[in-house]
């Protein structure tokens, strides 16, 4: 074979052989595994992120948990929690109701299952349990164990019917209806929700309160067109109905006057008056405020038969609460006003009183501080005291806004105020009225 030959074979060999070797190692040798698939990397989101942790030592070892004051239903009971079960004066179980600790720890509480059962902390063994819900009266204080399945149970509580009229005995349809006073038999009992204000729409004015707790009870009415009416003192015993109580709201009354500056008697025009202090029968306004004219003249409609107050205030001068107005059975009454000039530096505001702060408690009214040097301090009162009588009548059953307006009254006149003081009996203290400044 010539060389040319040769040459052009050896290159056709060598051109093959390249092809046909990588192909067979391909069919004889095995295929290498997949590559092992990359997991998705999750979404960031704010449910899931959790602020890094460092693993020492002293934060890889367990912590014990500290254990909550509110015990959760949906846990296992361990065995030193303390249970039991609220029914009602039926004896069913009441879910929902608010079971907590009268004499520990507010944080000590809980809520009923479906079932009525409920789980407290071992924290709250030995305590006074009170149980309470919207439908029923609350329970008396029940000491509870743990161990045992403590019953608790709500109260029957009575009822209490009556009419509301007005001042000529004629049926008032429409009107709200309200517990102005609540002074319950047994310690630590609350009125809840019943004691909001209810709307009453009756072609006979006629009303019926049920599940009510044990007690003394004063309810209020009012209506448009009326002010506010009260019941006497009602007694609600468990399983009774107290029936054939009155409400007759008085008929409406106007006051008239004229506003006027105290220095130089001229009429102030534009001030403001309205009623102050008063309050009843579940939120109706009673009198709209007023506003003088040019000659200081107002005149304010629908004032109770009082003892009232109005508030009467004017830029530039110290509002003023003129105390103790009473219309007298007549359908017009008038008080002219003086205002003081209030000034530069002075005080913003005065009244006529005895300069003391009441509050009521479960157990009356108490007065909570006293204007210092004024003249309720000055005649010998004490914060604590709680009020026995006013002037010869009780105020163990009045509300309120009757206490601070019998308390109320013209500068240099008297009145006499009862009192119990704890661990000193009873006293009786003697004030004069004045002008107080604030």
């Amino acid at each position: 074979m010539s060389t040319p030959r040769r040459a052009w074979s050896f290159a056709l060999a060598t051109f093959v052989a390249l092809l046909v070797v990588p192909l067979l190692v391909w069919l004889v040798l095995p295929s290498p595994g997949a590559p092992p698939a990359r997991p998705p990397r999750p979404r960031a989101t704010t449910a899931t992120l959790a602020p890094p942790v460092e693993t020492t030592e002293a934060s890889a070892a367990p912590h014990a948990p500290s254990k909550p004051a509110i015990a959760k239903q949906d846990e296992p009971p361990a065995d030193d929690d303390v249970t039991g079960t609220v029914l009602d004066a039926e004896g069913q179980p009441v879910p929902r109701a608010a079971v907590g600790c009268d004499d520990r720890s507010a944080q000590l509480t809980t809520t009923t299952d479906m079932e009525g059962h409920f789980r407290l902390p071992a924290e709250a063994a030995g305590c006074m349990v009170v149980a309470h819900h919207s439908q029923h009266p609350s329970s008396e204080r029940v000491r509870v164990e743990a161990g045992k399945d403590n019953i608790v149970k709500l109260g029957q509580g009575g009822a209490i019917e009556g009419v509301v009229v007005d001042e000529q005995g004629a049926a008032v349809t429409s009107y709200r209806l309200t517990i102005e006073l609540f002074l319950p038999k047994t310690e630590g009992v609350d009125i809840g929700v019943r004691g909001r204000p209810k709307k009453v729409e009756d072609p006979a004015g006629a009303f019926r309160l049920e599940k009510l707790p044990p007690g003394k009870y004063v309810l209020g009415a009012s209506a448009e067109g009326h002010p506010p009416g009260k019941s006497e003192t009602v007694e609600v015993e468990v399983g009774q109905t107290a029936r054939n109580v009155r409400i007759a709201l008085p008929r409406m009354a106007t006051l008239s006057g004229t506003v006027r500056d105290e220095e130089t008697r001229s009429p102030i025009a534009g001030a403001t008056v309205r009623l102050d202090g008063v309050a009843g029968g579940g939120g109706f306004d009673l009198a709209a405020p007023v506003t003088t004219d040019a000659e200081g003249a107002f005149s304010l409609v629908g004032v109770p038969p009082g003892p009232f107050s109005v508030r009467v205030e004017r830029d530039g001068y110290k509002s003023r609460i003129v105390p103790g107005l009473t219309t007298r059975g007549a359908s017009v009454i008038r008080e002219d006003i003086t205002l003081r000039s209030r000034g530069d530096g002075g005080s913003e505001s005065e009244l006529e009183g005895i300069g003391a702060i009441l509050v009521p408690t479960p157990n009356g009214i108490v007065i909570s501080s006293l204007v210092e040097n004024g003249p309720g301090a000055k005649a010998g009162l004490r914060r604590g005291d709680r009020l026995l009588r006013i002037d010869g009548v009780s105020a163990l059953e009045m509300t309120l806004p009757d206490a601070i307006q019998r308390l109320r009254g013209p500068s240099g006149s008297r009145v006499t105020v009862s009192v119990a003081r704890e661990g000193e009996g009873n006293a009786e203290v003697t004030v004069t009225r004045e002008r107080i400044e604030r």
